[in-house]
């Protein structure tokens, strides 16, 4: 296993436990403060975040592959990661707010907060041999 699967391996499971503890936190607030149904619509809006971190996980180790062989199809697995994970977001969310009808707000803050993940997500990457 290369360095690098090593590096994006412990990357996607550092901010995966961390977009799973602010949705939990997001989600229990809501339930304390709000209602039922504004926890369940915060556990939706940061389970949108989760599938977007392991779909782009997914295309990032395919782009890896793809690259060893040629560089220009692992830019293009890169790059319809990126267009996959935008539609995925917003098909997620139009399922959410309009056919299952959560609180919009609370999919919102669910979503947003989890986001910050990205930004706390600290990861060693020097090589150890």
């Amino acid at each position: 296993m290369s360095f690098a699967t090593v590096v994006m391996r412990r990357v996607v499971r550092r901010l995966f436990i961390i977009q799973l503890a602010l949705t939990l936190i997001i989600a229990l607030s809501y339930l304390t403060f709000q209602s039922l149904n504004g926890f369940f619509a915060a556990i939706y809006g940061g389970s949108i975040t989760l599938a977007g971190t392991l779909l782009m996980a997914w295309r990032i180790s395919r782009a890896g592959e793809a690259g060893s062989k040629e560089k220009q199809q692992g830019y293009i697995e890169i790059y319809a990661g990126v267009v996959q994970k935008f539609i995925l977001t917003l098909v997620l969310m139009a399922i959410g707010m309009g056919v299952l009808k959560l609180d919009p707000l609370a999919v919102l803050v669910g979503f947003a907060v989890t986001q910050f993940s990205f930004v706390a997500n600290k990861v060693d990457t020097r090589y150890q041999s």
